[in-house]
């Protein structure tokens, strides 16, 4: 960031537009410049040309298109996100499916706007992404909190946990080691008890669980990533 002289002292957060629509970096332009505290430092029509861009101009923050011709948002994070201190992204898109926004934020993505976004949502999204915050529009945070709610293998981690939770402590660290392979010699030698104790354990479990055998147990356990 950028400290403007004279009077207070104002931290300018630099900021790159990437879209292959000249109108949309337009507007964005004319938007980011009345706020004081923005200033876009560059412009780049395709994800092809972004990395060089950010090493000719350092920017704060990247605000990214998803669709371009000839190298996409994803694939350009990635490429961004590859190389040493890295600036923020926050991507900029019509696109409102929640798996577009789950794939930008596993490619590293800060921030996910719609452009339907107001420009107080624009200009505070740029300012919190730059300030390590993140920022997600309210439908596309709904779509993932729902996503989240209704994924089953969240569900399925869920109920284990509060199967697990019955256990005792030395129970859970039976149970714990299936997942590992040992075998009943082993987690006497590990945790310093007889087989028999092991035994014991293990049946009290598997009642508690409602398992019949040792995989089932350990599948449970797994769920829970003990």
């Amino acid at each position: 960031m950028d400290n403007m002289s004279g009077g207070t002292s104002v931290q300018r957060v630099r900021v790159m537009l990437v879209d292959d629509d000249p109108m949309v970096r337009m507007g964005l332009r004319h938007m980011l410049g009345a706020a004081s505290d923005l200033e876009v430092v560059a412009e780049v029509s395709d994800g092809d040309k972004v990395v060089a861009a950010v090493q000719a101009h350092r920017p704060d923050v990247i605000v990214l298109d998803v669709r371009m011709a000839r190298m996409g948002g994803i694939e350009t994070i990635a490429a961004v996100k590859a190389r040493p201190e890295a600036p923020k992204v926050l991507m900029f898109t019509v696109f409102d499916h929640d798996d577009v926004a789950q794939r930008a934020i596993r490619a590293g993505a800060d921030g996910f706007l719609l452009k339907t976004a107001s420009p107080e949502e624009i200009c505070g999204g740029i300012r919190n992404v730059a300030e390590g915050l993140g920022a997600v529009s309210p439908k596309t945070a709904a779509q993932l909190f729902t996503q989240v709610r209704d994924d089953p293998a969240a569900t399925r981690r869920d109920a284990a946990r509060r199967l697990m939770a019955t256990l005792t402590t030395r129970e859970r660290n039976v149970v714990s080691g299936l997942t590992r392979g040992l075998t009943n010699a082993d987690l006497a030698r590990e945790l310093y008890v007889s087989e028999t104790t092991v035994k014991t354990h293990l049946q009290s479990a598997f009642t508690k669980l409602g398992v019949d055998n040792r995989v089932q147990a350990g599948v449970i356990a797994d769920r829970c990533r003990l």
